[in-house]
């Protein structure tokens, strides 16, 4: 069956951290600038901890399959602090609004490959596990790099209720691209989620590791590549 619909991942796909752990490190000065804000004296270093733990423990649900909405790790946070209500409140938005306005890079010829996806005539989706970053903020980052309008479909986790390799965050993204999953491919970089994934509910998909290679066990994709440049013919050879 022809290719009509082609879906990504976001993180390390289509953009990427400038510096590994910088939003970590960005949503713990967040959270401190909060408390110092609502007259709380925080130590940094047991703030850290705090932070930390509970990046860890959506990491580790993560990996379980286990899903953890950004508002429910905010509250986490909010919890183990033992903060009031409007400390609380002001401290679970500053940790949920650190990826707003943040300077991601992107991937190298994502820009050029979008647009002769389009111009090849297929619909275009994001499938993302979101982690705390939320989908309508990474929605944001996409508008302000005017990459936004190349996207008609999506998958986030903190929108869906569930991580990849879940068929449920395909479905969901594949439904407003009116694709089947037999005619549209995946692009991802982890076999786990992104390739196990696309397998299971019936989609070819390709592993992208111009950013990162996965090095974790899991199924291979039909394709692997470190370019985006080669996508289009990829794709199509697919068909």
């Amino acid at each position: 069956m022809p290719i009509r619909a082609v879906t990504f991942d976001f993180w390390n796909t289509i953009a990427v951290e400038p510096v590994p752990g910088s939003m970590r490190d960005a949503r713990h000065a967040a959270v401190l600038a909060a408390c110092e804000s609502c007259g709380l004296e925080m130590d940094p270093d047991h703030l850290a901890g705090h932070v930390a733990a509970v990046i860890r423990s959506r990491e580790q649900a993560w990996e379980e399959g286990v899903h953890v909405s950004p508002a429910e790790g905010a509250q986490q946070l909010v919890a183990a602090l033992g903060l009031d209500p409007a400390a609380g409140e002001a401290v679970a938005e500053a940790f949920l609004g650190v990826g707003r306005g943040a300077e991601l890079g992107l991937a190298p010829e994502i820009v050029p490959t979008l647009e002769r996806l389009r111009a090849d005539g297929l619909a275009i989706g994001i499938v993302c596990d979101a982690g705390f970053t939320g989908g309508a903020i990474l929605r944001e980052f996409l508008a302000s790099k005017d990459l936004l309008g190349h996207f008609s479909g999506w998958g986030f986790s903190d929108e869906v209720g569930a991580y990849k390799p879940a068929p449920e965050i395909f479905e969901a993204a594949l439904g407003m691209l009116d694709a089947e999953p037999a005619a549209a491919v995946h692009v991802g970089d982890l076999r786990r989620t992104d390739v196990a994934g696309a397998r299971a509910i019936g989609m070819r998909s390709i592993r992208y590791r111009g950013l990162a290679d996965d090095p974790e066990p899991g199924p291979e994709a039909d394709l692997v590549t470190d370019s985006h440049r080669e996508l289009p013919d990829l794709i199509a050879s697919l068909g």
